[in-house]
């Protein structure tokens, strides 16, 4: 049994201003897949801060991630650990349902070392060719995940730049990679992003997340990323984005990979967190 449209009403909850999402502008994408992407591109990545690559992956990869999550959230691999469900739910988890568990999962991560259906994904040759190219670098694994959005009550991920969470010197180019598993629209989740955002760090706060304070984003710049099953945006890490919380009836399934250069020099947390706001760390905006 899955969840009642009562149950469903109770989980929602906005608590965010509602127009700090944007909905005017939509993402332009390459067209044709991987192979188009030109150096031109490549360019328009650097300076803006993301690139949208339509029909990246064919049906049959994307179905063969969506199984190997399956494999992950219904305890294929006995010790898998990284399965986190939607934080209104944790304290009633061992009251759900298996149908619930299922619809309540949030995010999969640290996946590689046990599903091989996801491994495959991640080290694309097609795919390591444009982040090699954005890199300039031959790229390695710094992070992989599943981020998924149930239906009706999918939280919001604020606004954020994913540098603030490694630590790696502002000289490094960390690329992230979106890939979409189902329909993302505006409706249900999908990603929100900041064009130019990634030439400069932003102070992060502890506010509903480690986040960029809402009032510190330039909202008039939001541009929308729908995206269709197989497409895929390419991110800086220091590119500000976000997806407002999902209370369609549509899940939002996604896997975000990121690469780094295999000659990326590592800084401290604590040096980290100078450059992204220590002083924001414990504290609210």
């Amino acid at each position: 049994m899955s969840f009642t449209l009562d149950q469903i009403k109770t989980f929602r909850k906005l608590d965010y201003p509602p127009d700090l999402y944007q909905f005017d502008t939509i993402a332009a994408g390459i067209e044709g897949g991987f192979e188009h992407v030109s150096d031109e591109d490549i360019q328009f990545f650097h300076h803006q801060g993301y690139l949208v690559v339509k029909d990246a992956f064919n049906p049959a990869e994307i179905e063969s991630a969506v199984e190997g999550i399956h494999n992950l959230i219904e305890q294929k691999y006995s010790d898998f650990r990284g399965v986190q469900i939607e934080p209104k739910l944790i304290k009633q988890v061992d009251d759900l349902t298996p149908s619930q568990y299922r619809n309540s999962v949030r995010k999969v991560y640290n996946c590689l070392d046990y599903e091989p259906l996801l491994k495959e994904i991640f080290y694309a040759p097609k795919l390591l060719q444009i982040v090699a190219q954005m890199i300039d670098a031959e790229p390695v694994h710094l992070q992989d995940m599943a981020l998924l959005k149930p239906a009706g009550f999918g939280t919001e991920k604020p606004w954020h730049q994913d540098g603030a969470y490694f630590n790696f010197s502002l000289d490094e180019t960390v690329v992230g990679v979106w890939i979409a598993l189902d329909k993302a629209t505006a409706n249900n989740g999908c990603m929100h992003v900041i064009p130019g955002s990634h030439k400069a760090p932003q102070l992060h706060f502890k506010k509903r997340d480690w986040q960029i304070c809402d009032t510190d984003i330039d909202r008039n710049k939001d541009v929308l990323v729908p995206l269709n099953p197989g497409s895929v945006l390419f991110f800086d890490g220091l590119t500000q984005h976000g997806t407002p919380a999902n209370h369609s009836d549509q899940q939002r399934w996604a896997l975000q990979f990121h690469y780094c250069s295999s000659n990326a020099v590592n800084i401290t947390a604590e040096e980290r967190l100078e450059i992204f706001g220590a002083e924001g760390k414990d504290v609210t905006c």
